[in-house]
């Protein structure tokens, strides 16, 4: 296999699943792992290597959302944390809060 064509085809997936993410789809579980099995059998047939795949998807995230995958990660774990819920009142069985 060419190696050039090979991650010129990771690079096209890449870019389909983070511009997917950052115009609010939800990446369809069966194509990352599609992409993660293509990405892990490079790999294994010797056409490219764990830090080339990560190089690739680091630039290609870098270029769709303007920010590394740590920061993005960052951000995201962020938005959540804003309020914790008390869930005190739901201790007590329901029959008994009904009273």
């Amino acid at each position: 296999m060419n190696k050039e064509k090979y991650l010129n085809e990771v690079e096209k997936r890449l870019r389909l699943m983070f511009q997917a993410s950052r115009e609010g789809y939800k990446v369809v579980p069966v194509e990352r792992h599609r992409l993660e099995g293509f990405m892990r059998a490079g790999v294994f047939m010797g056409v490219v290597s764990n830090e080339e795949l990560a190089a690739l998807m680091a630039d290609c995230h870098q270029n769709i959302f303007g920010k590394t995958i740590e920061q993005r990660k960052a951000e995201k774990s962020s938005l959540w944390q804003e309020e914790a819920i008390d869930y005190r009142q739901y201790e007590q069985p329901a029959y008994e809060r009904k009273g």
